[in-house]
Parts: C-alpha cells; sequence; structure tokens
C-alpha cells in the first residue's frame, strides 16, 4: 500500500516526494489505519488455506470500497479543497485494485511452490481406546481433503465395526512404527491410563516419529474452541467468542458510544423532556423506572426505562419485579401503551451504554428473578452474560421479545443470543439495529 501510494502520488503530481509530508502524509496514515480496521472487519488477513482465491477476492472488494468510502469521508471532514486530492484518491485505490490481488496470487504460488516440495501424504496410527480411536479413524477416512493416510489403530481390544483396520494391541507400536513406515502417531488415551500413555510417547521420541494428542470435546458440547498456553501448558478453551478478542471489543465500544452520542443529541435532547412532561400528566410516580438486572458476568446494573405503569402501593419495583407485562396488562397507562408499542420505553438504556453497563446490540437483560428461574432449566442460559447486554438483539429481531410464557419460549430466545455471540461481528451489530428499525416501523405484535 505504501509502494502504491509513492506511485500514485507519482502519476498525479509528476514528482517523486519522499519523505512525503503535509496532507498526503496525513492521508496515507489515515489509509493504512482505516484499511486495517476494514480488513479486520471483513476478516481478510484468515489464512489462505481457509478461503479460496476467489472468496478471498470477494472479500477484497468489499474492503476496498468500504475503505475508498470512510477515507473520503474523513477528508471531507478534515481537509479543504478535497477536489485537489481526488485524483490522487482515485489512482491510488486504482492501484490498490490491481496490485494486492496480484500479490495475493502470487503469495498463494509460493505457498504452493513450498508445499510441493513435501510430499503431501502423511502415514498415519491412532493409538486409544476401542471407541475413540475407531471413531476418529472412521471419520478421517471419510474427509477426502487431509493430507493423511490412516494407516489403522491400535486399541487393547478391537471394535467389531473396523475389524480389518485394528493393527493390534498398543504394546505392538513399536513394531508397527517400523513396518508400516509411520509419519505421525495420534494419540487417543484418557488421561487416567498414564502407563500407557508414557510408553506411547517413549516409542515415538526413540522412533523419531512425531506425536499428537486428540480429545473428544464434543460430548461438552463445545460450539467453537481455542487452544493456547498458560506456564508452558497447553490450554484448551472449549467456547471461544468473537467479543473475547480484545481490538473487537474496542471497537464494539467505540460504535456504541457513537451511536449513543447521536441518538442522545439528535433524538434524546428534545424527546426526553416533552416525554417526561407527557408521563408526569399522564399518572403520579417518576419519570423513569429503575429495575436491578443482570448485566456483563452477572453483574447487576441499574436498568433505566420510561415508566410505563400504574404506581402499586408505592413500590414500582414491585410492580414487574414479579409480575412482568402481558398483554392487555391493566397496570399498562395509556401513554405507557404507545411508549411500549413503540419501543420509546427503552430509550433511557442508551445512558446505560454511555456507562458502560449495556451495549446497543447483544442479547436482552432479563429481570433477576425470571434469569433465577431459568438459569437452572434452561441450558446454556448463564453464557448470556458473557457479553454486555444490549437495548436489541438478535431474538428480537427474529420474533422473539416480550413475555415469556414457557420453558420453550425461552429456550428460543437463548438459541438466538448463542449465535449472535458466537458469530459477532460489526456489519451483524449494524444489520440487527436496521431490522430494529424496519420492525418499529412495521409494528410488533409482541410489543406490549
Amino acid at each position: 500500500m505504501f509502494f502504491c501510494f509513492l506511485v500514485a502520488n507519482r502519476m498525479v503530481t509528476g514528482v517523486w516526494a519522499f519523505p512525503i509530508q503535509g496532507i498526503p502524509i496525513n492521508l496515507l496514515l489515515g489509509s493504512l489505519l482505516t484499511w486495517y480496521v476494514c480488513a479486520r472487519m471483513f476478516h481478510f488477513f484468515i489464512s489462505v488455506t481457509l478461503f479460496s482465491f476467489s472468496q478471498e477476492m470477494t472479500i477484497f472488494i468489499r474492503v476496498i470500497f468500504l475503505h475508498l468510502l470512510i477515507l473520503v469521508f474523513l477528508m471531507a471532514l478534515f481537509v479543504e479543497q478535497l477536489e485537489f486530492y481526488r485524483n490522487l484518491l482515485l489512482v491510488y485505490h486504482s492501484l490498490l485494485l490491481l496490485v494486492i490481488p496480484f500479490v495475493k496470487y502470487f503469495y498463494r504460488v509460493i505457498i504452493a511452490f513450498i508445499r510441493s516440495q513435501y510430499k503431501y501424504v502423511r502415514n498415519i496410527v491412532v493409538v486409544g481406546t476401542a471407541d475413540q480411536g475407531a471413531n476418529f479413524y472412521r471419520s478421517g477416512m471419510l474427509i477426502n481433503n487431509l493430507r493423511f493416510l490412516i494407516v489403522g489403530y491400535l486399541a487393547d481390544t478391537p471394535t467389531t465395526q473396523l475389524a480389518e483396520n485394528y493393527l493390534g494391541p498398543i504394546e505392538t507400536l513399536v513394531e508397527v512404527l517400523q513396518d508400516k513406515n509411520i509419519d505421525e502417531v495420534f494419540l487417543a488415551l484418557p488421561n487416567s491410563q498414564v502407563e500407557q500413555i508414557n510408553y506411547v510417547v517413549d516409542c515415538c521420541e526413540k522412533q523419531k516419529v512425531q506425536l499428537s494428542v486428540i480429545n473428544d470435546f464434543n460430548r461438552l458440547d463445545a460450539a467453537s474452541m481455542r487452544v493456547t498456553s498458560y506456564a508452558g501448558f497447553p490450554v484448551v478453551g472449549l467456547r471461544y467468542f468473537p467479543l473475547d478478542d480484545p481490538e473487537n471489543r474496542f471497537f464494539k465500544r467505540v460504535f456504541d458510544v457513537f451511536f449513543s452520542l447521536l441518538v442522545m443529541i439528535f433524538l434524546m435532547s428534545w424527546l426526553v423532556p416533552l416525554l417526561a412532561l407527557l408521563i408526569k400528566l399522564n399518572s403520579k410516580g417518576p419519570v423513569f423506572f429503575i429495575q436491578d438486572r443482570w448485566g456483563l458476568n452477572n453483574k447487576r446494573i441499574r436498568c433505566l426505562k420510561f415508566r410505563t405503569m400504574r404506581l402499586q402501593n408505592g413500590q414500582v419495583n414491585a410492580v414487574s419485579e414479579f409480575f412482568p407485562a402481558s398483554k392487555n396488562d391493566p397496570r399498562v397507562t395509556s401513554l405507557g401503551k404507545i411508549l411500549r408499542k413503540t419501543s420509546v420505553d427503552e430509550l433511557p438504556q442508551f445512558i446505560n451504554v454511555l456507562l458502560g453497563d449495556m451495549s446497543v446490540v447483544g442479547p436482552r437483560p432479563h429481570p433477576i428473578p425470571l434469569s433465577l428461574e431459568s438459569k437452572d432449566v434452561v441450558q446454556h442460559y448463564m453464557l448470556r452474560h458473557l457479553v454486555k447486554p444490549g437495548i436489541t438483539g438478535w431474538a428480537q429481531v427474529n420474533g422473539s421479545r416480550g413475555e415469556v410464557q414457557s420453558q420453550f419460549e425461552m429456550r428460543t430466545r437463548v438459541v438466538f443470543d448463542l449465535w449472535y455471540i458466537e458469530n459477532w461481528s460489526f456489519w451483524l451489530d449494524c444489520q440487527i439495529i436496521f431490522q430494529t428499525i424496519v420492525n418499529l416501523i412495521k409494528g410488533d405484535e409482541k410489543a406490549y
């Protein structure tokens, strides 16, 4: 990108300007930073083994056009006489459009050449219990794109389904390594069989054969995993979410603050005083309804809403804490019906977002009694609290909102929330916000 910028500057100005000074150097630095952010959003820096070249180029087109739009927007804000740099931007991005695909393709050619210098097929033997070793063997035989040839498996006892692939007991490992020209051993023994594990490790070291350890995490219902190292020990995280990445959390937080400030300046600045007056005229009581709910990592947060119900015995919390609103609820005021139907009663939660208790998009925070009731009967319910709760969420835009009348409805909502947590991206947040606005315009029968 630096090279393309130098060439573009030369083509536009007619001189080689190095080192770059003035506005062009700010433009270059802004371009590099903007490109990094856009590429991270679209996962453009993923390994080439995960995407084909055509898929990579599809992502590249999205990145370069978003990069151009953001760069033009920033220059329109901070640079006078933008038309003077218009040709520079066009030539610069034209060069990027030509050079980066060539670099990416050339990189793939180099990688393919390096790999061609080594043999593709590696002879594998699986050492483990009959069931686990056989399951791994069977799954490996069904995957055609692996660069492995699974010769067979060793176990104390053979399994009837793969008897012909049984090579013998674990004690015959040395003979198998020598006779079958094995390149790698996959160890699938339980941790309790210490002596056999040590035997396999010693055999592989003496025969100079690579050893890999496998384990069956499927029984733990792990959606995604990440392997890290702690004090020299390999650690497997059974669940890894995009928002575990500090950079993703930072970008999401920046967007939350920016979007909330826009809403507060252009909408809440005039709407809140008007609604506060109407609420006071409509019924006695405070303007805001404040309720304790669970936020990130089960931390209690003070969730704000416009009050939509009448006071009972002077206790606002008692109205909703144990008796959530239902359809045609007599406790809801006439103004409250409008606020709840249009979801305007949720607007004060943008204050929660600025305070850092909530996010614009995320799993909706439930009343604590409902959470206590659901956490022991709905599987994975508490995983919702691994991220900040949101004003709107994936469950809400898919119709799972309002009163929860059964465990099935709660399980459905949790499934939506977990899918969002596991597949978070900046563009998913934008999609949910857009769908929320569309639903508000269309109206939602569950908004009451």
